[in-house]
């Protein structure tokens, strides 16, 4: 059976660059890398000191239990605190216990370098992604380094039905990385970075409302057969009522990690991306 994403309009549409080419000078690349850097130590400091207050166990006093599914649980810690360059903004903390999966497998899979590869994992994951594209590659994995990635998307997000009415969809122009750290123990750790910018040839669009976010997740082998996941994530500050909605919502689309491995398991099996029509499910 032939892959359709090659055939059909609807999808390639979702799936096309709005804006004009962004052509990156080689001093505005170098500043990018710069900002990857920074988020990267900055965040990874947090972490080692997230670690260090013994939370591999949930104090209950300080996490509240958001939601479960198939068998990991998401805990959430809400603050409003300003971002690393955006302000104030809505503070959220997620943990996820998760087990029988693989630390290269979380790394692997959320590296999503391509069109292509952006259509298919959205395919897998199910996380509300309406449209998106990748505007520009900086760093590409390599053999030597098979795991490291820096890129520029831009991503349009829906709402859940209930919220439609009075949620307004959002767009992001994002950098995205991924890699590998190691801890001041030596514990190898893997990351994925989501930081929000904005370049001249990407104005915002009337279908949505621009939004702002900082996302940093961690991915860390706890023994043989489990991986902790943390997340902490920095959005724009809005009402209380689309905070609720906001939190709620991110919760869900975190739990979507159970899938990873899934979605790592076809690349493995379909490097290229070309899973079979049957496999695929786009909705409206």
């Amino acid at each position: 059976m032939q892959w359709r994403l090659g055939t059909n309009k609807g999808v390639r549409d979702r799936f096309t660059n709005p804006f004009a080419p962004l052509l990156l000078s080689l001093e505005a690349i170098v500043e990018l890398e710069t900002l990857t850097r920074s988020l990267v130590t900055r965040n990874f400091d947090s972490y080692e000191r997230y670690l260090g207050d013994n939370s591999d166990q949930v104090d209950r006093t300080r996490w509240k239990f958001m939601y479960e599914q198939e068998g990991l649980r998401s805990y959430s810690k809400r603050s409003t605190s300003p971002s690393f360059s955006f302000g104030a903004a809505l503070e959220l903390q997620w943990g996820i216990w998760i087990d029988e999966r693989e630390l290269d497998d979380f790394t692997y899979e959320v590296m999503c370098q391509t069109l292509d590869q952006m259509r298919v994992r959205t395919s897998y994951l199910k996380v509300g992604l309406v449209r998106g594209s990748v505007l520009a590659t900086l760093v590409s994995p390599t053999i030597q380094d098979p795991f490291t990635s820096v890129a520029v998307k831009w991503m349009e997000k829906g709402q859940p039905i209930h919220a439609r009415a009075i949620v307004k969809n959002r767009d992001y122009v994002y950098l995205e990385a991924t890699g590998v750290e190691y801890l001041r123990n030596g514990e190898r750790v893997g990351y994925q970075v989501v930081h929000s910018i904005q370049f001249p040839e990407t104005p915002e669009r009337s279908s949505a409302i621009r939004g702002n976010m900082s996302i940093c997740a961690f991915y860390r082998q706890r023994n043989s057969d489990e991986t902790a996941v943390y997340v902490r994530a920095f959005l724009n500050p809005v009402s209380d009522l689309e905070n609720g909605i906001i939190m709620r919502s991110s919760a869900r689309a975190l739990l979507s990690v159970s899938k990873n491995v899934y979605c790592c398991r076809m690349k493995k099996i379909n490097p290229v991306g070309h899973p079979t029509a049957a496999s695929i499910d786009f909705g409206a």
